[in-house]
């Protein structure tokens, strides 16, 4: 609402401007000044001190542990998670291939051709690669396919190792980028893990996720008997997502290493199933002997045995080891006084654990080689004198 206008009375006459002042003396400005300054000073000086006592206040930690104020984080070089998979994808990723398989079909009658997609890594820059024996099984032609690359190569089998699902494959190429071997003994549950692969036919994709347990036993496929099962030992699980395809392709830590070779997912009734991973030391032993000699000089003890974990130990009133249920006729074990219902705690001095099963732990010896063998017999440890065989 407006307002009523407001009656002004006339202007009167202005009042006469007092006498002009003499201008200061130059002396006294410079006094001011200087009383000015100082004070300016003082002032910062005080304002200084105030805000040291202040912060000094705001930061101190209280009986509870918990602070006021947070400091402020520590400035450091470690790579952020993202940052090392986006490092690991672009350097790794361009050693990783996808293998394109074509197998035909065992019926006699109708011959049909079947086409399969696997991963693989590149371990050597003169063209090895390194994949899943259950990928090339059975191929009579082998394609590799690099992601930087637009020529497709010819691959031709190595070796294999059916009874850890490895095989090395080799193309016609030379400088090729290659993966280096991490150290899976050194694994952590809960550590970053990247898997690099061509799961449902998409070549190079990424997933990540954590190391979520370490020595797990897998079954799978016995490729020596149809029908029939055998146990992967000292497995990786993971929840980086694997899929149909990924089978083959490396597990890798945050330095872009080498930690497990993919190999199997457990699918669950609904939602995303477990990732496995080979142990990547024994994939990393396999491989190497495949490419030196073709086949893998495996060492032969003639045990049929059952892992024991602490809890199954416990159980049964017996010692963490291997629990042996058969023994050969005739076998190394039979001939240095091995029985079924011993449990083998050491070879050598290496106990045999979760974390060294007893497949892996005399994996690192040559056939012919004597070892000490410690058993658990009759709540009793003793050692035996073994001479290991040549695997059949």
């Amino acid at each position: 609402m407006a307002s009523e206008p407001q009656y002004l009375p006339p202007p009167t006459e202005p009042a006469p401007l007092p006498p002009a002042q003499p201008a200061p003396k130059p002396r006294r400005r410079l006094r001011i000044l200087g009383i000015i300054v100082m004070s300016a000073v003082v002032g910062a000086l005080v304002g200084s001190i105030a805000t040291i006592v202040v912060a000094s206040r705001l930061i101190k930690v209280t009986p509870t542990g918990n602070t006021l104020v947070a400091p402020l984080a520590p400035i450091n070089n470690t790579l952020t998670e993202e940052s090392a998979v986006i490092n690991v994808a672009a350097q790794a990723g361009k050693a990783v291939v996808e293998i394109k398989t074509t197998i035909t079909s065992p019926d006699t009658f109708l011959q049909q051709e079947q086409h399969g997609i696997g991963s693989g890594f590149i371990v050597r820059s003169d063209g090895y690669i390194v994949t899943n024996n259950h990928v090339v099984e059975n191929a009579r032609q082998l394609q590799i396919i690099l992601r930087d690359q637009p020529k497709k190569y010819d691959a031709r089998v190595i070796g294999t190792s059916p009874e850890d699902d490895i095989a090395v494959l080799k193309i016609d190429a030379q400088d090729l980028p290659a993966l280096s071997w991490g150290d899976s003994n050194a694994l952590k549950v809960g550590q970053l893990a990247i898997a690099i692969g061509s799961p449902l036919g998409q070549q190079n994709s990424v997933t990540k996720g954590v190391i979520s347990a370490l020595h797990r036993s897998i079954q799978v496929p016995d490729p020596s008997s149809a029908g029939g099962t055998e146990n992967i030992l000292n497995a990786i699980q993971t929840d980086a997502q694997i899929n149909p395809g990924n089978s083959g392709g490396p597990l890798l830590n945050s330095a872009g290493q080498v930690i497990g070779v993919n190999f199997a997912i457990e699918q669950a009734q609904a939602g995303p199933g477990l990732g496995f991973a080979l142990d990547g030391n024994a994939a990393h032993d396999i491989a190497n002997q495949l490419i030196q000699t073709g086949h893998v000089n495996r060492p032969y003890l003639g045990v049929t045995y059952q892992q024991l974990d602490e809890t199954a130990a416990a159980a049964n009133n017996l010692v963490v080891g291997a629990l042996v249920t058969d023994v050969p006729t005739g076998s190394p074990a039979d001939r240095a006084g091995i029985k079924a219902h011993d449990v083998v705690t050491k070879v050598n001095d290496q106990a045999i654990d979760d974390g060294h099963p007893l497949k892996d732990v005399l994996r690192q010896f040559a056939p012919g080689t004597r070892v000490t063998v410690t058993i658990y017999r009759g709540g009793k440890s003793q050692t035996l004198q073994v001479t290991l065989g040549t695997h059949p």
